[in-house]
Order: structure tokens, then sequence, then C-alpha cells
């Protein structure tokens, strides 16, 4: 796998997200809502997957489409089911201390290519924030 990146900054209406360094990505996980599937493809290798974890009933039918054409891109919408007690249980471990969230670094909304940039170069030792 060439490298996974974890899109977070929106495009403008029909427009497409850009590689800062021209790559194209054997895997993106999507964890935004709103953003749809053309504004990841052109930055996904012949055989490139977006892993959406936020999906919506526009996921499920492209996911479907894409799987009726035969198209080596796909989108994975991936459905979790929460169970009270594991969410209970890290919220226990957050309150406790033993569970936190590591932040790397905090960019706004205007710099949020620089954000992605440092994404893909793999060296963030925690979360990445784009910020409004």
């Amino acid at each position: 796998m060439q490298q996974e990146s974890n899109l977070t900054a929106l495009a403008p209406e029909g427009a497409a997200l850009k590689s800062p360094f021209g790559r194209k990505y054997d895997a993106v996980i999507h964890c935004a809502t709103g953003i749809p599937w053309f504004t990841f493809e052109p930055n996904l290798s012949p055989n490139g997957k977006v892993i959406d974890i936020t999906p919506g009933p526009t996921a499920l039918l492209t996911s479907a489409l894409k799987k009726l054409t035969f198209s080596k891109k796909k989108l994975v919408p991936l459905l979790m089911n929460a169970k009270a007690e594991n969410l209970d249980y890290l919220v226990k471990l957050v309150k406790e201390g033993k569970l936190r969230t590591v932040i790397d670094s905090k960019y706004p909304l205007s710099k949020a290519e620089e954000a992605w940039a440092k994404s893909i170069e793999g060296h963030a030792t925690g979360k990445i924030i784009v910020e409004p």
C-alpha cells in the first residue's frame, strides 16, 4: 500500500481535493460527512479504495454502483454498531486518564492543504486538527 491519508479538508462544491505531491493513494479513510465520492476519485490509484466511516444513503448507492459496473476503484462503506458497554468502558478509561487523544498539531481551515501535506508525510505523532 502506498499511503493512507485522513482527508478532512472540504473542497468547494464540485471540486476535487488535490494531492500536494501528485501522489495516488491505495486507500483513503473518509471520516467526514457531506463530501461526495468524486472528490476523492482523482487521487486514487487504479485499484484504490475509499473507506467511508460515516456512510450515508448516497455512499451506499455509490458503493453498489461501483460493484455493478465492476469498477476497480471502490467506495467501501464501513457500518459500525456501538454497544453501550463498550462505550461505557471507553468513558471510564478517559475519566481515569488511561485513554487520551494525542494531538500533533492544529491548523486553521485556510491552511488545510498544509495539514494534509503533514498527514501524508507520515511524521505526525497524533491527530492533525483542521479548525474553522
